[in-house]
């Protein structure tokens, strides 16, 4: 049942990347493949297909070793992404779960949003499209191992998956800027970063020494920097 799940989360990293491609180059409005979406399934079939794509991303995290309360870090995740696609696509999410007289301020609908267009679509979408890369190298290269892995994405940082993560939600900020993911961010951020130190703490205790001097030389999240 374990490869199923992984099948079909490689697929879903597949088919965002060829519904999103499209936004690296400059096109007025949507892309094709999202209005032929919406024309088939119609907006709810919309959101909730988006949904289920990038929650299937959760299927190759955490990579090394299950942490306790993992499901916390990744609810936060859950919850930012539901928050993005209702708000993306036509459900805000306060009048989806209060009151249809309720409105969120939406900041890429705004007139100086506009202005910036197609870069912060485009520059978003390299971002998220970059972070599902970092996500799937980073599950290739740890999965089955048994020892401590210090080659290729992990030479140069100790979390690519988290990193990946954070760099593919970020992206999403930039290409669809809303109160609500803007303030989930760095609570997403803050949950992963807690969820790595855990982790670190259980890689300590199993490779002992030659986890620590791994730690000296490789950063967390950015080489070189953090």
């Amino acid at each position: 049942m374990k490869k199923v799940w992984i099948v079909l989360a490689w697929i879903a990293i597949v088919l965002f990347i060829v519904i999103y491609g499209i936004e690296l180059w400059p096109h007025s409005g949507s892309p094709i493949t999202v209005r032929w979406m919406r024309e088939t399934f119609g907006k709810t079939g919309l959101i909730v297909i988006n949904i289920l794509i990038v929650l299937a991303f959760l299927v190759l995290l955490p990579y090394r070793r299950p942490a306790k309360n993992t499901w916390k870090s990744r609810g936060t995740f859950i919850a930012f992404v539901i928050a993005l696609m209702t708000e993306m696509f036509g459900w805000p999410l306060l009048i989806f779960l209060i009151s249809p007289l309720v409105n969120i301020p939406s900041i890429a609908n705004s007139k100086y949003f506009h202005m910036l267009e197609p870069w912060p679509s485009a520059i978003g979408t390299a971002l998220s499209i970059l972070g599902v890369v970092l996500i799937a190298i980073g599950w290739t290269q740890i999965h089955r191992e048994k020892e401590l892995v210090t080659r290729g994405l992990y030479r140069y940082i100790r979390h690519p998956q988290y990193a990946g993560l954070l760099l593919f939600t970020f992206g999403w900020i930039l290409h669809w800027p809303s109160v609500i993911t803007i303030i989930l961010w760095p609570i997403l951020a803050g949950a992963y970063l807690w969820l790595a130190q855990r982790e670190e703490k259980q890689a300590v205790a199993e490779f002992g020494n030659a986890y620590i001097e791994y730690t000296k030389r490789t950063k967390r999240f950015i080489p070189y920097i953090i």
